[in-house]
């Protein structure tokens, strides 16, 4: 059975398959790249995870940032709770000789509303479990409130 392709036939097959091999060779040498992440947040009953797919940063300290910003958003299920209360701001993070974290938060971080109680001893405890949990070469994490430790 011989196939009869014009000339104009396989001028389009050879530019589609220029551009398959080509969306194929940026994909994997740029890459999609996504980190996994885990985040934990107190429940009606027990505090469980939530996995989230994030964007890869160039470097750790800009993926803990997101990671941070990511917990400040709250969680997705309506079973769980926020750690932070939702006006905060994220004012600055300082990685130093990849274990020592150092974050500072707006006053906003301990100004409660009707919706949101939680004790800042209970709210540091969290993040940290989410840090230790995430990046567990973490070993010291400080958290400030424009700049006061707690």
């Amino acid at each position: 059975m011989k196939l009869n392709l014009g000339k104009s036939s396989i001028i389009l097959i050879s530019i589609i398959g220029f551009f398959l091999a080509l969306s194929l060779l940026i994909y994997f040498v740029f890459g999609n790249y996504s980190d996994r992440r885990v985040y934990f947040f107190p429940g009606r009953e027990v505090s469980s995870g939530e996995v989230r797919i994030v964007p890869h940063q160039r470097s750790t300290e800009d993926s803990i940032q997101l990671f941070v910003k990511e917990l400040i958003l709250g969680p997705y299920s309506i079973d769980h709770f926020r750690i932070i209360p939702p006006k905060t701001k994220l004012q600055s993070l300082l990685l130093r000789n990849k274990t020592k974290l150092y974050i500072d938060f707006s006053s906003d971080f301990i100004v409660f509303d009707d919706e949101f109680r939680m004790d800042p001893s209970e709210m540091t405890l969290y993040i940290k479990k989410n840090l230790n949990y995430n990046f567990p070469f973490l070993k010291e994490i400080s958290i400030s409130i424009d700049g006061q430790t707690l």
